[in-house]
């Protein structure tokens, strides 16, 4: 009977820590730049320092259906895709005007060289092509990969990029940054209705210029400010009054939620103090307040100590470091929203 009575007394706790669920919220962010060009340099030129590998030797293959086969018609894609991804840089950069200039060096200015890895250049190499452009800084794309698969069997095609950016300071007369992106984009041919077709599949010589303006686009957010889209969780419930709140929530009526939460921030059920709390500091971050979105994390990290509520414990302090990690992209933030 004693065993009995421990295993029903488990089966309860557990009871108590199951009923709480999380819903998913999407929220669009404002994130600071990575690496900030610094406000003195007003001039800048895009250019390609058109690396390759030794051992790049695929750049004329494609897979079709598991299969490698080499291109019947050799076309310059690599002209087609910097070409597309030095406009969509440069289009992004232009938009706050920040700059005084974007010059975009022709693609084939500088001949293809073949390297076994991908290093800085001669300072004199830097120092005058800045010169001969009547630029202070350069945007460099020391190198550019890609490979094309396609299937027909689940229609659908990808492409699997590689590049190396830097950045000269003019000023400096050095290499600030370097930055490398590896990625990978996908086409599984579907429609706005969800139905697949094949005629939405691109072939190759229309999917690596498309993958060029992605690459000139991703970039532009490692040296500009940029809105991102991120994730948080809602936390629920059986509860009807936290059913409604979350409903509200997906409605972006924070305020209307807000208020149903509030009337649980004490209550004596633990469940609902943490579940109130966790959400009033979600909404204390869509207000904007972070600090209040902080004391309220704590507050239910607090109320959800212990062995039977981990699982809450865990995503609350998780979120709590999501709030720290925001808080100081925010003041980054403001140091870079200062500059001219």
């Amino acid at each position: 009977m004693k065993q009995k009575s421990r295993l029903l007394w488990i089966i309860l706790l557990l009871s108590f820590s199951a009923c709480v669920s999380y819903e998913k919220y999407s929220i669009e962010v404002f994130k600071p730049a990575r690496f900030t060009i610094p406000s003195e340099i007003r001039k800048i030129a895009i250019v390609s320092r058109n690396l390759k590998y030794v051992n790049d030797t695929l750049r004329n293959f494609q897979v079709k259906d598991h299969q490698l086969f080499k291109d019947k018609i050799h076309i310059n894609l690599d002209s087609l895709a910097l070409e597309t991804c030095f406009d969509s840089l440069a289009s992004k950069l232009a938009a706050p005007n920040r700059f005084d200039s974007i010059l975009i060096i022709p693609v084939g200015f500088i001949p293809e060289k073949r390297v076994k890895e991908v290093r800085p250049n001669q300072a004199d190499w830097y120092r005058n092509l800045s010169t001969k452009t009547g630029t202070d800084g350069l945007i460099l794309l020391d190198m550019f990969s890609y490979f094309y698969s396609y299937s027909s069997e689940i229609p659908s095609a990808n492409v699997v990029t590689s590049n190396i950016w830097s950045f000269y300071d003019g000023k400096k007369q050095k290499i600030t940054d370097r930055f490398v992106q590896i990625d990978t984009l996908f086409w599984d041919g579907t429609d706005d209705s969800g139905k697949s077709e094949k005629i939405l599949i691109p072939k190759k010589e229309a999917a690596i210029p498309i993958c060029g303006g992605v690459i000139g686009s991703n970039y532009s957010k490692h040296i500009q400010p940029t809105w991102t889209m991120v994730y948080r969780e809602i936390m629920t419930s059986g509860n009807d009054d936290f059913k409604k709140a979350a409903a509200l929530a997906h409605k972006n009526q924070w305020e209307e939620a807000t208020a149903i939460w509030q009337k649980y921030a004490e209550s004596k059920n633990k469940n609902n103090k943490i579940i109130a709390s966790y959400n009033l500091a979600l909404s204390s971050e869509m207000s904007g307040d972070i600090d209040q979105a902080l004391k309220l994390t704590s507050k239910a990290a607090k109320a959800s100590s212990g062995a039977f509520r981990s699982s809450e414990n865990e995503a609350i302090r998780k979120y709590s470091a999501i709030l720290y990690q925001r808080k100081v992209e925010i003041n980054k933030l403001s140091i870079q929203n200062e500059m001219p």
